[in-house]
């Protein structure tokens, strides 16, 4: 998967902290292992959720 922007884009931001990130990175899409763990927490403290129930299409979509 090529996670490189095309040259005109904007770089890529951390989605915790809005720091930029390296396509290269490690952590991609977070700046740092701290941003992803507490992505993570968001997760499992319920803090993300999905927004409706997943329906029959939804899992057709990715085939």
């Amino acid at each position: 998967m090529n996670r490189h922007p095309p040259d005109n884009a904007p770089p890529a931001r951390c989605r915790i902290c809005g720091k930029p990130v390296d396509p290269d990175a490690k952590t991609f899409p977070f700046c740092s292992d701290r941003c992803r763990t507490m992505d993570l927490a968001k997760w499992a403290d319920g803090s993300y959720t999905i927004s409706r129930p997943i329906e029959e299409a939804d899992l057709d979509e990715g085939e």
